[in-house]
């Protein structure tokens, strides 16, 4: 059996990551603001959701910084 070896160069994203985290973020408080000055539950559940959003966002960000890491010998086993 013989061993494929060849990489992809990563795609670094940070850009469009802090674009969206920033842009939820604003429509966010817009809607909570709005939410209690109107007294409106819908907007306030809605930027509930857009929250859920964000934190999805974040937690995607960090996931692509943890892949662009460097393998090394204490956080990758040795191939067989």
């Amino acid at each position: 059996m013989t061993h494929h070896h060849h990489s992809h160069p990563l795609q670094k994203y940070d850009r469009a990551f802090a674009i969206g985290v920033l842009l939820n973020s604003g429509f966010e408080v817009v809607e909570v603001v709005y939410g209690f000055l109107s007294h409106s539950l819908a907007l306030l559940a809605d930027a509930g959701h857009n929250l859920s959003d964000v934190l999805g966002l974040l937690l995607a960000w960090g996931a692509s910084w943890l892949v662009r890491r460097r393998p090394s010998e204490l956080t990758t086993p040795p191939f067989k």
